[in-house]
């Protein structure tokens, strides 16, 4: 495989550089910001990727070369799937003034998808056109695109997402913010008989709060556990993690399902997750339903655009941002601002 880089004023220049050298084939690797200034670009071609005589390579032992076959063969499927999520850049985010595009290129470089960039850089534009300050125009582009609207909060929500993404503690959090306001009566199920030391940490917070948890171990318990807390505004149910094992979101299925009262499921993923991880993921979230999403681990310096794009084509409410450990400060709301401190300015 053959890489090139090519250095541009801005990403539209470096396109071109791309596009001269190596034709419409070109695939995009990767983009960065220059420290010196302008946009750099490593690029292939997928004849590159895939038509690279192994065979002629002196001393290659047979299995060497099926081992090799095979990992160029699936490098170049994953390849063809940047390539499509790349590409549209060239239209959406070149097409656009000065002060859109400028804005477009630094959400790709966040990690947002090239195409979705784009369109918030349009509604940017849009509403400069209409008179907007950059700052409000920026708030409303994001928050249009990226968290539409305010999800309705059930009565009875599960917390469902991989292990050690921040389920319990994204709970904890919400828990503390209910009792803090003394609005709401809340309970805690914990329905994680597997992670050792799960029942222990969701216990001290519930303590800690002045409000009840109980364990549900299959969908009978959970049922006569919702029963008990029928006086309760809110019940908020800390899953096990979600494996690679499918038979993972089969039995927490089967688990919900014996609740017998309405059961939202709202999606916990790291912001540091990536998009292999994050597609991976989505195979067991998509099969329990989940309609809302909770991004987390924002203070460990992972970029918001993947995790962002990835909700915006799962079509995934946006609820909360949880943006460190202090329970229940480092939780916000996705608001216009929100999105700007930790996608834009981050």
């Amino acid at each position: 495989m053959r890489l090139r880089r090519f250095i541009g004023l801005d990403m539209p220049a470096a396109l071109r550089h791309v596009k001269e050298a190596l034709g419409h084939e070109a695939v995009i690797l990767q983009t960065r910001a220059c420290p010196e200034g302008g946009i750099e670009i490593t690029a292939a071609v997928d004849a590159d990727l895939v038509t690279t005589p192994l065979a002629a390579r002196d001393g290659a032992a047979g299995d060497d070369l099926v081992a090799m076959t095979r990992e160029l063969s699936e490098l170049a499927a994953r390849v063809r799937e940047l390539d499509r999520a790349v590409r549209p850049s060239t239209a959406a985010i070149a097409g656009l003034g000065a002060e859109a595009r400028a804005l477009a290129e630094r959400l790709a470089l966040q990690g947002l998808a090239a195409g979705l960039a784009g369109t918030i850089g349009a509604s940017f534009e849009r509403a400069r056109s209409e008179g907007a300050a950059a700052g409000a125009a920026l708030e409303v582009s994001l928050a249009c695109h990226l968290a539409p609207s305010t999800p309705a909060e059930a009565r009875v929500i599960a917390f469902v997402g991989p292990t050690g993404a921040g389920k319990t503690t994204t709970i904890a959090k919400l828990a503390a913010r209910h009792v803090g306001g003394g609005r709401t009566h809340v309970g805690l199920v914990m329905a994680d008989t597997q992670r050792v030391g799960a029942r222990e940490q969701l216990g001290a917070y519930a303590r800690l709060l002045g409000v009840p948890m109980q364990i549900a171990r299959d969908g009978r318990e959970l049922r006569a556990v919702l029963a008990a807390f029928a006086d309760r505004d809110a019940v908020y149910v800390d899953t096990a993690g979600l494996g690679g094992d499918p038979a993972d979101a089969g039995a927490l299925e089967r688990l919900l399902a014996g609740a017998g009262e309405p059961v939202a499921r709202t999606a916990v993923v790291s912001a540091g997750a990536s998009e292999v991880a994050l597609r991976a993921a989505w195979r067991q979230l998509g099969r329990l339903g989940a309609a809302t999403c909770v991004i987390t681990k924002l203070d460990e310096g992972a970029s918001l655009g993947t995790a962002c794009t990835w909700l915006h084509e799962q079509r995934l409410a946006l609820a909360w941002l949880s943006t460190g450990q202090r329970v229940p400060e480092d939780l916000a709301v996705p608001s216009g601002s929100a999105l700007v401190r930790w996608l834009v300015a981050a």
